[in-house]
């Protein structure tokens, strides 16, 4: 529980959030209650034949009770998705940043992390923690009622809901553990994010077949675990209509024996159970998912304490350098790759690192954004630095949408001519139904290029800006980013760009575009 309280603390999830929700609940399930004891009171008393005017408030009250459950329903899932949903974004992005910062998170388990992990933990927010606040109010509300009309119904509903509330949802939960759908879930998003992401390379392996045949079976493991973790429910299903069956006879039962002549009392004692027990009618499924819940927050909170260690390691962000300086690297090791770095630019200097693969361009870059520890020597950058990664997500939705994510306010006009200066081919209405999928390898590099550009930030540190591309493409780019003023929000800005060439490594330093170029 620890993990899951962890976690709902970083998504901003305070306990008194919890308050309207519950309430919302509670006082549907409470008009429902009431409708079914005030019908039991309305059939008996109308049975005595009263004064009509005797039954018109009862009358009133049965519709207006009806009508406030509809409406209180409505303000229940209103009020308690609202805030699993709110809880869910807060949790995502604070998880996306960990990863980032925790490393050795691959594609497929970063997937399985930000998006089924952290929709367990925030949906024990409306599948768990609301279900049982709300049973808590209509347990003892009930309890409460059938006190007044008779102390040993009160027994009676009280064992009934130890039974209903407490037994099965322990046993539920113990069936529960002995199933793994989250592991066969999550093992089921990386084998098809294998399928979708690897498949030309296992194409040509040869073993392209196998592959997708290793997701049919995730898949199939999958939908068995699902199956294996819908049987407890089941199971508690049942014994919740037991329960509830058996309270109900018991308590008509005290009531005939115990009749003392008042039939307006006799229908109500009857009627009380039928509908109490409806709020523990979801409490197995709670404490289903409130297992799983604790499996993924405990993944989750693996990431999360490997992102503060790395942190730790790193000293926190990288030190400023003084005024004048852009970018300092003296001696410095990254902890990949044997490079040493040395560098000092200038703001609005440019600089171009090329070299062969594993020499450290990348743990370079995400050194100086404060991505990864410095190993050795000193390191220091300006505030606003940027990196724009190679393998940057490209969103399935228009071009301009891609594009606003770096800076949302960017105009049309800026944006129109970032494309044009990196050669991307569509126009800032263009969908991309399939996200990455829908461009060919050089236009998406064209289009993270352009988003780079229309960003604001000072210092822009670019991973493979020109890979993909044409020889000539790729110097023509080269030269804007080096020698020219750079189109998009910031004509004049710092850069560092790492290409990949076989030999070497060789470092370009340029000045600003007004001043003459140094190559060292």
């Amino acid at each position: 529980m620890s993990d899951l309280k962890f976690l709902l603390r970083i998504a901003q999830v305070r306990p008194r959030d919890l308050i309207s929700p519950i309430i919302a609940g509670a006082i549907t399930l409470l008009a429902a209650l009431s409708l079914t004891v005030l019908s039991g009171w309305l059939i008996t008393r109308a049975w005595e034949m009263p004064p009509v005017l005797d039954l018109s408030v009862a009358v009133t009250a049965v519709r207006a009770l009806g009508i406030s459950r509809a409406v209180f329903r409505y303000l229940d899932r209103l009020v308690a998705h609202k805030l699993g949903l709110r809880a869910l974004t807060t949790l995502r992005a604070t998880m996306y940043d960990a990863q980032a910062a925790a490393g050795r998170v691959g594609r497929g388990e970063g997937q399985a992390l930000l998006v089924a992990d952290t929709e367990r933990v925030t949906d024990y927010i409306v599948r768990t923690l609301v279900p049982r606040g709300v049973a808590v109010v209509l347990t003892v509300v009930a309890i409460v009622g059938a006190a007044l009309l008779h102390p040993l119904a009160a027994v009676i509903m009280a064992g009934g809901f130890a039974l209903t509330g407490l037994l099965i949802p322990y046993l539920a939960t113990r069936a529960s553990r002995n199933t793994f759908l989250v592991e066969a879930e999550n093992a089921f998003t990386l084998q098809l994010d294998s399928v979708l992401h690897d498949r030309v390379e296992y194409a040509v392996a040869g073993k392209g077949d196998a592959l997708i045949e290793q997701a049919a079976q995730a898949s199939a493991d999958a939908s068995k675990a699902w199956a294996q973790s819908t049987r407890p429910e089941a199971t508690a299903s049942a014994i919740q209509a037991w329960a509830t069956g058996i309270s109900a006879l018991l308590i008509t039962w005290l009531a005939v024996e115990t009749y003392t002549g008042n039939p307006v009392w006799l229908g109500m004692l009857v009627m009380l159970p039928l509908a109490a027990f409806e709020a523990h009618g979801p409490l197995a499924g709670a404490a289903v998912h409130a297992d799983q819940a604790k499996r993924s927050a405990h993944r989750l909170r693996e990431v999360a304490d490997r992102a503060e260690e790395a942190t730790k390691l790193s000293g926190g962000p990288l030190p400023h350098p003084e005024t004048g300086v852009a970018v300092r690297a003296e001696a410095l090791r990254t902890v990949y790759g044997d490079q040493a770095w040395d560098f000092e630019l200038a703001p609005g200097q440019r600089m171009l690192v090329r070299g062969p693969s594993g020499c450290g361009k990348t743990t370079m870059l995400e050194t100086l954004a404060g991505l990864l520890p410095v190993a050795g020597g000193t390191a220091a950058i300006a505030e606003g630095a940027r990196l724009f990664a190679e393998d940057a997500w490209v969103f399935a939705t228009t071009v301009r949408e891609n594009l606003l994510v770096a800076n949302g306010a960017a105009s049309d006009a800026r944006m129109a001519e970032a494309l044009e200066a990196t050669g991307f081919e569509f126009g800032l209405d263009f969908m991309l139904a399939n996200g990455a999928n829908s461009l060919s390898s050089g236009q998406r590099r064209r289009l993270l290029l352009a988003r780079a550009l229309v960003s604001d930030a000072p210092i822009l540190l670019l991973d493979e800006p020109t890979e993909h591309l044409s020889i000539d493409a790729a110097e023509h780019l080269l030269d804007v980013l080096l020698h020219e003023p750079l189109p998009g929000a910031l004509p004049q800005r710092t850069v560092i760009a790492v290409v990949h060439v076989d030999g070497p490594v060789g470092i370009e330093v340029a000045a600003s575009p007004t001043g003459p170029d140094a190559v060292s």
